[in-house]
């Protein structure tokens, strides 16, 4: 209720993404996260926005996250939006920069704790 009571004014909510794919460049100090939107990233008017993002390195193991902030976008009615729009993700790439050489060292999603593949 507070969101609709809030509405003009604009009512978003963040939240830690589950990362669903992480790309490393070849320098292997750059780590590229893939979240999902509801949104393609051509679209000029996002939903989501990148509030946040996490590294924490340690010599085993870099665990990352990606903080979201939704609905900054002015959405209609839950009832007035295709339904395929809401039910859709699309992969948006995040660039996460590492201290050091990703190595041997495991990428650990913050969301769930379990370990990524990592593209190379």
């Amino acid at each position: 209720m507070a969101c609709v009571a809030l509405g003009a004014a604009g009512c978003s909510t963040s939240e830690w993404q589950q990362v669903k794919k992480v790309t490393l460049s070849p320098d292997g100090r750059l780590l590229t996260a893939t979240v999902m939107f509801t949104r393609p990233a051509s679209n000029p008017e996002q939903c989501e926005r990148v509030a946040d993002t996490s590294v924490k390195e340690s010599s085993t193991q870099v665990v990352v996250g990606v903080l979201v902030e939704q609905d900054v976008c002015d959405r209609p009615w839950p009832w007035e939006e295709p339904t395929y729009e809401m039910l859709t993700g699309y992969p948006h790439p995040i660039p996460l920069r590492l201290k050091a050489p990703l190595g041997e060292r495991v990428v650990v999603d913050s969301v769930t704790r379990k370990p990524l593949a990592v593209e190379r």
